[in-house]
């Protein structure tokens, strides 16, 4: 045959062994070290070399050739390559140029191989004579395959898949592909011969950009070079088109480099879309206008059926699609191609942005995904439709969405925010992220006017979220009447609201529990203030509203701990923290409550330095406009703080401040009266008891004091020695909470007038009680506050007494300045208390001590308790001993 001849079978012969070596197939690319020689994937392709095959997958313009031709520039190894065309899909054309191949390394046997592949062979004859000329190499040898992508036919492909059998200890594989070749890859991965190089790794990183860029004669500050790196996802391309426009004459800046300059336009219309079908490339066009991806959206928006199948063989053959790690059935494109098909949409057909946003909005709001739809709502200028996905929107301004959706409202123009009753509603969220809370009043009145006229089915949805606005300046007010009221009427119209109809209902009513249980603490009902809180916390964290999970959380601890327990109080602040830490949430109004918790445990643990630095957390997250109760809150817990700093002219003004008529509408009787006992504490430590009584006379008269109401009058008649009024007070039933802060305090002062009437047994019963309630919540300010006269002696005997909470009460003694041991007599003896006085006279008698018991009215167990503490004071085991002890030192 001569040249150009087909043989019978209508194949191209193979040419010449001495033509085929002379073939530009078989030459490297020449590519210099100085710009994209990058040492970690040189060392990438040396690890392949310890497995039969290594494949290096990318799209265009990453590097790929460029990265392997530089390896194979600097290896001892003998490198054999061949860049393959379509005419190698004939196995003849095939073997004779892989033969050509390795004979420009000089790798083969002498002589001819057995079957030689130039002799005229069928299809498997040419497979089997190239495999045995694979097994007679007489030496190592990598041979790379350069475009392998190129390589379709299913007979050649079956073939090769049978030569990639380990082990062949001489040959090295080294594929270059644009897309996934069809090889049996799955068997190479199980066996541990196959080495990957993907996009991810052909990436090139800001210290390797900004290498490249110097070769070209570009120098950019390392921010931008980190832009850029960004922006063009490390595509080798990409940058050097990028190189060349930064250094253009018009001197471009890395900011304005986008895949609609002109250079990588034309670049990537060449490489990725000429090559792309008209149903392709429709695709392309069209799903450009998402982020992200998945074959459902897709479809939504491209009409057809076919979205999931596309995206696969787009990121098959690596045309610049990527799948998202975090949501494997999703994809995006590559920035710059994205820039490119969204500019050649525009050009191409403007007409149908507005519909195929719409598209996605709609397929975005039926999946719940409220803020993509609204992104795409806006893209379509849709306004009403925006208005309209709103309302199921509103709970998201307190999630951790907020950010996301004031970002899309604030691209509806201003113009159109009061068009609809749900636009005017946009603009009220836009005024609640920005703490313009009387601007809401007005725009709530507004959107109720606009829905005049329309259907109760119409009404509904808008009502409900103009009940939720309504009810967040409520709480900013301080009416806390009015929030209580309205979350009734929202849960009852909400439980008549089917989840079909108003997406968000859940949302909605989590909000609304949490209002209801707010209102009700501040309004003295803290039974029923737990219970919403608690469904209010389980409702918002099933949801997903995280602010409103929080400050349910925040007011649960401050409920325990103004009425309840200190130790609850602080697993539910710290689980309210924790979130607000790892949702960025730490300086939101919603974690405020949560910070004034810790605050009050803090200083309830004789801590007052650490509760003020909580504090002041509480203040910067406020600053700008706080809800009522904050405000009032947080000026009573600084006078408090100040107070146990001893700091009692500012803590005046503090209380000063909280009193000023900063919101007239607040009504919150339980802060207030709150605030009035911390008042209360003020006088007491000046020393005016007499203003604590007149204070609270009304209150004792009615018999409507709450447990600390009573703490502070009896500290009032002690300080006047007025021991009957302070044990008739005493003596008076608590409330239905625990008040675990009040019962400790309660029990000190009992310990404190018990000793003043001389009743020492009873005293130290009441101080024990008092650290048995306090040990295990930690609380100390009680004992603090208290401290002087006979309350460090009680606490140092009852630790020598039962030996229980050694560490809490030696870190009480501390506190109270009372380091020291309890009274000792002149002799040495530690003293008596009176009760142990009068049983110790009844020693020396022939009574039992269940006759003791019935002399001096108590339980035989107490005797026995005080005659325990008879010995070891007088330091013997025995009753005998203990008498002539006791008649030694005069006690008897």
């Amino acid at each position: 045959m001569q040249n150009g001849e087909t043989d019978r079978r209508g194949r191209v012969p193979p040419a010449r062994a001495d033509a085929v070596l002379a073939s530009p197939k078989l030459s490297r690319p020449r590519i210099g070290r100085s710009r994209l020689y990058r040492p970690r994937l040189t060392e990438l392709l040396d690890t392949g070399m310890r497995r039969l095959v290594t494949l290096v997958s990318a799209g265009p313009g990453w590097g790929k050739t460029t990265m392997v031709s530089a390896w194979a520039a600097t290896r001892r190894l003998p490198v054999a390559w061949l860049t393959l065309d379509p005419y190698d899909n004939d196995p003849q054309v095939f073997s004779g140029h892989v033969l050509a191949a390795l004979r420009s390394t000089a790798v083969t046997a002498a002589g001819p191989p057995p079957g030689d592949v130039d002799a005229p062979l069928d299809d498997i004859g040419q497979i089997r004579a190239l495999s045995r000329v694979l097994s007679r190499l007489n030496g190592p040898v990598a041979l790379v395959l350069d475009d392998f992508d190129v390589i379709q036919d299913r007979r050649l492909i079956r073939d090769l898949s049978g030569l990639l059998r380990p082990p062949r200890e001489d040959l090295r594989l080294v594929l270059i592909s644009r897309s996934e070749p069809a090889l049996p890859l799955h068997r190479l991965r199980a066996a541990g011969e196959l080495s990957e190089i993907r996009t991810g790794d052909l990436a090139f990183t800001a210290a390797e950009a900004a290498e490249l860029l110097a070769g070209q004669g570009v120098s950019l500050p390392a921010d931008e070079t980190e832009l850029l790196v960004r922006r063009t996802e490390g595509w080798a391309v990409g940058l050097q088109l990028a190189a060349a426009f930064v250094a253009g004459p018009d001197g471009g800046s890395v900011a304005d480099f986008t895949g609609d300059v002109r250079p990588v336009d034309d670049y990537l219309s060449e490489e990725v879309l000429a090559r792309q079908t008209p149903q392709f490339q429709t695709f392309l066009l069209y799903t450009s206008i998402c982020e992200h991806l998945s074959g459902e959206l897709a479809d939504a928006i491209t009409r057809t059926d076919t979205g999931q199948r596309t995206l696969e063989e787009l990121e098959q053959v690596n045309q610049f699609v990527v799948r998202l790690d975090s949501r494997p059935s999703w994809f995006r494109y590559h920035h710059l191609i994205r820039d490119v098909l969204q500019h050649h949409l525009m050009v191409q057909a403007p007409e149908m942005l507005p519909q195929l946003h719409r598209r996605a909005a709609d397929w975005y709001a039926r999946h719940g995904l409220v803020i993509d739809a609204l992104g795409h709502a806006v893209a379509a200028q849709d306004w009403a439709y925006v208005g309209r996905l709103v309302v199921d929107a509103a709970p998201m301004i307190l999630s951790r969405d907020r950010g996301r959706l004031v970002k899309v409202l604030e691209q509806v123009p201003a113009a159109e925010l009061g068009s609809t009753a749900e636009l005017v509603l946009c603009g009220a969220m836009l005024l609640f992220n920005a703490a313009d809370y009387a601007g809401i009043r007005e725009r709530l009145g507004e959107a109720q006017e606009l829905l005049a006229g329309r259907s109760v089915a119409e009404r509904r949805a808008v009502e409900v979220s103009i009940r939720a606005l309504r009810g967040a300046v409520s709480r900013v007010d301080g009416d806390m009447p009015v929030v209580v009221d309205d979350a009734v009427t929202q849960l009852t119209a909400l439980s008549q609201e089917p989840v079909a109809r108003l997406p968000a209902t859940l949302q909605y009513r989590a909000v609304a529990l949490n209002n209801r249980g707010v209102g009700l603490l501040w309004t003295g009902r803290p039974e029923s203030a737990e219970r919403y809180l608690s469904m209010a916390t389980s409702a918002a964290y099933t949801v997903g509203v995280d602010l409103v999970e929080i400050n349910a959380l925040g007011h649960l601890a401050l409920l325990e701990v103004m009425f309840g327990s200190v130790r609850e109080a602080e697993s539910y602040f710290r689980a309210a923290q924790d979130k607000a830490e790892r949702g960025g949430w730490t300086n939101s109004l919603q974690v405020v409550a949560a910070h004034h918790a810790a605050a009050l445990v803090e200083l309830e643990r004789g801590r007052p330095g650490r509760a003020e630095r909580v504090l002041q957390q509480g203040l910067r997250a406020h600053r700008s406009d706080p809800e009522a109760a904050q405000w009032k809150m947080s000026m009573g817990i600084a006078a408090r703080v100040a107070m146990d700093q001893d700091r009692l002219p500012s803590a005046r003004a503090f209380l000063q401040e909280a009193h000023r008529p900063r919101y007239p509408r607040a009504r919150m009787p339980v802060i207030e009266r709150w605030l009035l006992a911390a008042e209360s504490e003020a006088d007491l430590r000046s020393g005016r008891p007499d203003l604590v009584r007149q204070r609270y006379a009304t209150r004792a008269r009615r018999g409507t004091l709450s447990l600390p109401e009573r703490n502070l009058l009896v500290r009032a008649a002690l300080t006047d020695r007025d021991l009957n009024g302070a044990q008739a007070l005493l003596a008076e039933r608590g409330s239905l909470m625990s008040e675990t802060v009040a019962t400790v305090e309660a029990r000190v002062l009992g310990a404190l007038v018990s000793e003043a009437a001389g009743h020492g047994l009873q005293a130290g019963e009441m101080v024990a009680k008092a650290i048995m309630i306090a040990a295990p919540e930690g609380i100390r300010r009680p004992f603090v506050t208290l401290a002087g006269g006979r309350l460090g002696p009680l606490i140092a005997r009852q630790r020598l007494m039962t030996g229980e909470h050694t560490a809490f009460t030696a870190d009480l003694l501390r506190l109270v300045g009372a380091t020291g041991p309890p009274d000792v007599t002149p002799g040495g003896i530690m003293a008596l208390s009176d009760r142990e006085t009068e049983v110790l006279g009844y020693l020396p008698t022939m009574l039992t001590a269940a006759e003791i018991g019935e002399q001096l009215g108590v339980s035989v167990n107490t005797i026995k308790a005080h005659m325990r503490a008879i010995y070891r004071k007088l330091g013997t085991p025995r009753r005998g001993q203990a008498v002539a002890r006791a008649r030694e030192h005069g006690l008897i």
